[in-house]
């Protein structure tokens, strides 16, 4: 009989006889007997050692083996084969409990011995594979960003990731067994019809299946997003067995192609209007003047002059409606600067009360923390007002109109982007709120709010509108949030404390400039050691410190302390043996609590830090 390969092998029998002879015969096999104990309690001891335990179903003592093989399976995940000379139907039973890989009948033979080790072993292996496999898979399930639903047969839920539980609120234990159309509440149109089941259909065609690209879900709150998916049906030995259904929020993406697709158009209408009005001013110029000329040679009383007047008059509207056109599609001259949204709304409180008249109820919820914008303030204002007169302008009879500030974050090329927002909701009905922004008309009205969506494009923001729950429209402006902070010199330490950070990654770097800005500090940044040196001799006011990898800070330090002499050092290093010192990986709360405690001894901490509020990021 060919031998196994060697195994530390626990026996637990308690007659001391049979337990000789199995660790005779184990040997005989090649194997190595760690030791033969008689009681649970023994078993538990020792198995940690073993490869795979030979465990006696009736032991001495209050425990008997097939508990203490639960405990060992639970413990340290060995294999157990259970040893017995008992076969009847009720052992096999209650043996199953403990999940043993073999069960050999006393007496036993060297074959039998030897081919339930190999099997347990075996299977013991396939299972520890099973098992990292389905680790893996589970990780994999869990950090996919699109959300995943895996239904059964029935259409109930098995399986629902992260991703699928912060898009439908709820939660893997809760959703088990519920039916799919339950927790993944599809709607399509704009009417809020019901969505056909994707499930469904994919069992029923037994084929992958698109998700309708009108289909909307109804998230947390009853927030509708737009989604994209499919649900693909899969099969357990050629009989149906469910339907893994996948979809991502792209409410943010088609905002953006719809705010792009905007943008493109009235670009090119304004180029057409802007060549069309030259065009016309010309002509227009000669028939201004050729009237003038007639009016002149005659008299007062002339049949004809009337008619000539009316042509005069014509010419001089149509003058005006081509200079409108002119200035539509010419780009808007603008002197940036830093604002404020709140102040700019508290300046025109007075002059929206007066358009808007008393049928109209104004209401203005300013949020105190909104970000501060880089803009023209004479061109937002202009933005503004046109927002209120057409909502105005929706009702005629009376309604209400809300004008709201805040923040925002858009996810834009994979990075989120901080926003300030200026919102304006009133209870006006708009047929078709995506057509608002093109050119209507050649009055005055008919081009406000296309020359606003392009004073904010030309400010690389967003202006949209969309329909309210309640029936109404909602105008939403959303300008890019000025983060910058003025070098100003600070000799009476008044201002943030300025820290210059070196290193070559660019992500790293944006990430820890929005992080330590956002927490009251002026965050300078350096790629490399010449433009550090560079950022350090060119900055107006004192540094307070410098983050750098720990050969970097030594190369940098005695040139630095030459420019910023109290200058302090952070180095990160591999091993930390300081308070200068940071170990990596750090996330941006830690470092930011290390650089809080080197600046508090000169006094240099930014009183607005708050990093218990922030989200922590790990930096390698």
């Amino acid at each position: 009989m060919e031998p196994v390969r060697s195994q530390k092998v626990l026996v637990v029998e308690d007659e001391g006889i049979i337990a000789h002879d199995i660790s005779s015969r184990l040997q005989a096999l090649g194997h190595e007997v760690i030791a033969s104990v008689a009681t649970a309690a023994e078993a538990l001891a020792k198995a940690g050692e073993a490869d795979i335990v030979l465990m006696d179903i009736r032991l001495d003592g209050r425990v008997d083996g097939i508990e203490a093989a639960a405990g060992i399976r639970e413990r340290f995940r060995k294999p157990v084969i259970f040893l017995t000379s008992h076969a009847d139907r009720a052992t096999l039973d209650r043996a199953k409990i403990a999940g043993p890989f073999g069960y050999i009948v006393k007496p036993l033979s060297p074959a039998s011995l030897h081919t339930s080790i190999e099997m347990a072993l075996y299977k013991h292996r396939m299972e520890r594979q099973i098992e990292e496999r389905e680790a893996w898979l589970r990780t994999i399930l869990q950090s996919i960003a699109d959300a995943v639903v895996v239904t059964d047969n029935q259409g109930r839920i098995v399986v629902l990731n992260h991703a699928a539980g912060v898009l439908t609120g709820w939660v893997q234990p809760k959703a088990r067994g519920e039916p799919v159309s339950k927790v993944v509440r599809l709607l399509y149109d704009d009417g809020g019809n019901s969505a056909e089941d994707p499930v469904e259909l994919a069992t029923l065609r037994d084929s992958v299946v698109p998700l309708d690209s009108s289909a909307k879900l109804v998230g947390p709150g009853g927030r509708e997003m737009a989604v994209e998916g499919t649900a693909a049906p899969f099969r357990i030995d050629g009989a149906a067995a469910g339907v893994v259904l996948t979809f991502r929020d792209v409410s943010a993406r088609r905002w953006e192609e719809r705010q792009i697709r905007q943008s493109q158009k009235l670009d090119a209408l304004g180029r057409l209007a802007f060549g069309v009005s030259n065009d016309y001013l010309n002509l227009v110029g000669i028939i201004r003047h050729h009237a003038d000329q007639l009016l002149r040679q005659f008299g007062d009383y002339s049949p004809a002059r009337k008619a000539v007047e009316e042509i005069q008059q014509a010419a001089s509207a149509a003058e005006q409606i081509s200079r409108r056109l002119a200035a539509f599609g010419s780009r808007q001259a603008s002197r940036a600067e830093v604002i404020s949204l709140n102040a700019l709304l508290r300046r025109a409180t007075k002059l929206i009360e007066s358009l808007t008249g008393a049928a109209i109820e104004v209401s203005i919820r300013t949020e105190p923390a909104t970000g501060r914008v880089k803009a023209d303030a004479g061109q937002m204002e202009q933005v503004i007002m046109s927002l209120v007169l057409h909502a105005c302008a929706t009702m005629p009879e009376g309604g209400r109109i809300l004008i709201e500030t805040g923040n925002a974050e858009l996810p834009l090329r994979g990075h989120m982007h901080p926003y300030a927002m200026l919102a304006v909701t009133y209870t006006g009905a708009e047929p078709d709120p995506d057509r608002l922004f093109e050119p209507s008309s050649t009055g005055e009205a008919g081009l406000a709010l296309s020359v606003a969506h392009s004073l904010v494009i030309e400010h690389a923001g967003h202006l949209s509108a969309q329909r309210t729950a309640s029936g109404g429209c909602r105008f939403e402006m959303l300008l890019p949030r000025w983060t910058g902070t003025p070098l100003l010199p600070r000799p009476d330490r008044g201002g943030p404390p300025a820290i210059l950070f070196l290193d070559d990654r660019d992500h790293i770097r944006l990430q820890l400039h929005n992080f330590f800005e956002a927490n009251g500090y002026n965050l300078l940044e350096a790629a490399d050691l010449n433009e550090a040196l560079a950022v350090s001799e060119v900055h107006d006011g004192p540094l307070d410190l410098l983050i750098a990898e720990a050969r970097l800070a030594d190369a940098l330090a005695d040139d630095l302390r030459r420019v910023h002499p109290n200058a302090a050092v952070l180095k990160i290093v591999d091993v930390e043996a300081g308070a200068s010192e940071i170990r990596r990986p750090f996330t941006q709360v830690q470092l930011l609590a290390r650089v809080q405690s080197l600046l508090s001894r000169t006094g240099s901490t930014a009183s607005s830090a708050a990093c218990q509020d922030s989200i922590p990021e790990q930096v390698t």
